[in-house]
Order: structure tokens, then sequence, then C-alpha cells
């Protein structure tokens, strides 16, 4: 590829002047690319799974006992008798009244704690304070188990994190797919 300097740089655009700096103009610019992203999304996965650890950590408090203070924090719903085939609901009354469900836990995590092992049945992550938690089996049949909730720090921060990671692993690798593409595009358009 010639490059030119000085006046000759000024004439009609016929090849790739000095002031045109570095440009990704190789094919392997694309594969690059496509690792960006990738890397992006191994990290953001990373990061993201790590948003379970406070989970899988919690000190738990019976629902019996007091009152989950969760405002801007998330609430944790556990039992201590695992019943995936009877589809334990859990749900929250605030102070005013206002009762809501609290949506089913998306992974089966277990919790070790005071000798018993507790099983994530709900997860609400964006909680309030005073909420008094209750659980029930749609079924009617009586229910033996013990319910537990915990407050987490954290939670939504790191799995947001993990997303702003993974969106921006994928605007990167996007706009250097896209500066490769134009950058060869002036480079054939200069040799012509």
């Amino acid at each position: 590829m010639v490059r030119l300097t000085g006046e000759r740089c000024k004439e009609p655009r016929r090849t790739v002047c000095d002031s045109d700096g570095v440009r990704p103009t190789s094919p392997f610019a694309y594969l690059a690319a496509v690792l960006l992203v990738l890397v992006g999304w191994v990290l953001a996965t990373a990061v993201a799974a790590g948003a379970w650890d406070p989970v899988r950590n919690a000190t738990l408090t019976p629902v019996t006992e007091k009152l989950a203070d969760a405002k801007n924090r998330t609430l944790a719903v556990y039992t201590d008798i695992s019943q995936p085939e009877r589809k334990i609901r859990c749900a929250v009354r605030d102070p005013k009244g206002v009762r809501n469900y609290v949506p089913p836990a998306a992974l089966d995590i277990t919790v070790d704690s005071d000798g018993s092992q507790w099983h994530l049945v709900a997860l609400m992550p964006e909680g309030r304070d005073g909420l008094i938690v209750r659980c029930a089996s749609p079924d009617g049949r009586v229910d033996n188990a013990t319910y537990a909730y915990a407050v987490i720090d954290g939670f939504t921060s790191r799995g947001r994190l993990g997303q702003g990671i993974a969106a921006g692993g994928v605007l990167a690798g996007l706009g250097l797919g896209v500066w490769t593409f134009w950058s060869r595009r002036r480079v054939r358009e200069a040799s012509a």
C-alpha cells in the first residue's frame, strides 16, 4: 500500500494518506470483534453468577419472628422442606395492607443454617420495608414446612453490572466490526 504525505494527500483520494492513522483493514479484525463480544459475555456471566453468592450465604430469619425490612434490597424466602411438586407460593403484605406475590426462585439454591438445610423458594428483587411474609401451597393440604427469609444486599446491582458488561462487549465488538468494514472499504476505493 502506498502512503502519501504533504501536498499529494490533498489531491483526489487515490491512496491512503499518513493522516489517516491506523485502521483495522485485516479480515482478522472481524475475528477480534467477535472475540470482544465473547469475552464480554464471559465476564458478564461471571459477574452475574456472583450475585447469587449472598443468597447462598444468607442469614435466615423465621417468617414468624419479625417484619422484613427490605427497602432497596432483595427479599429471599426459604423453606426447610423441598416440595417442588406442591408449587409453594409466597406473598408479602406491607403495612398498608397491600399484598403482592413473591416470584418463584429461578434456581434451586440450598443454604445451611443452624444445622438445617434450607431451600430457596421465592425471590423478590426489589423489596420494601415492613413486609409480612407468608407461604402456602395452593393445593390446600397441610404444610409441615417452616419458612424463613433473608434480606440480601447487592443482588440486583450485580445483575445490572453483568448486563452492562455484556452490553459493553456487544457494542465494542459491533463498533470494531463496523470500523473494520468502513476501513476496508476506504482502502478498496483508494486503490481502485
